[in-house]
């Protein structure tokens, strides 16, 4: 009986230990690939052009709630054939920035994907509140939540109800977001 529960015991500790060695790969392949993608956002070819940018401003009254403002960026990739012959750029970073009421509530957004497949790595959440800010990290392998921070069961109650404009309860909603924002930058570079 001994010998079993050491055997399990075992068994749990090592895929335990493997499962650790490959989060911190891929997290050191995250921190890599954010890296990268500010180096190339930021060594612009054409001076202060935008190079392969899109911006997207909208300000806007809102019922209840007084002004929003949301100012978007999306940073893709060269255009590419892709195998069927077709124009293709893939959209590798994008940040969101939304404020309401003059200030008093504001939202930035950072979030990352493979250049090369589109997958979701990595997002960053910023909420400042009049002053009191808190940060959530999120970082993805395979459409698959990895690692919070702080972990979704830390989170106090009311930051359910105040992470606005979209609402974040679950891993799989900042997922959804990441895929809108990707559905966003198709439908704009198709205009």
């Amino acid at each position: 009986m001994k010998l079993r529960f050491t055997l399990i015991l075992l068994a749990v500790l090592t895929t335990a230990s493997m499962l650790s060695a490959q989060n911190s790969k891929r997290m050191a392949q995250i921190r890599q690939a954010y890296a990268d993608r500010l180096e190339i956002m930021n060594n612009k070819p054409y001076g202060d052009m935008p190079f392969n940018e899109i911006s997207v401003d909208v300000a806007q009254n809102m019922p209840g709630s007084g002004m929003r403002e949301v100012h978007d960026k999306y940073y893709f990739t060269q255009e590419q054939y892709s195998a069927d012959g077709s124009m293709c750029s893939q959209l590798y970073f994008a940040t969101s920035t939304v404020t309401y009421t003059m200030g008093m509530h504001k939202w930035y957004w950072e979030f990352l994907w493979d250049s090369m497949e589109g997958d979701p790595m990595f997002a960053l959440l910023v909420r400042d509140e009049g002053g009191t800010k808190k940060e959530y990290r999120f970082y993805f392998e395979n459409d698959k939540l990895i690692k919070a921070d702080p972990e979704f069961k830390q989170w106090p109650k009311d930051d359910y109800e105040s992470l606005h404009p979209q609402v974040i309860k679950k891993p799989a909603d900042v997922l959804k977001l990441m895929k809108e924002k990707q559905v966003e930058f198709k439908r704009l570079i198709r205009e």
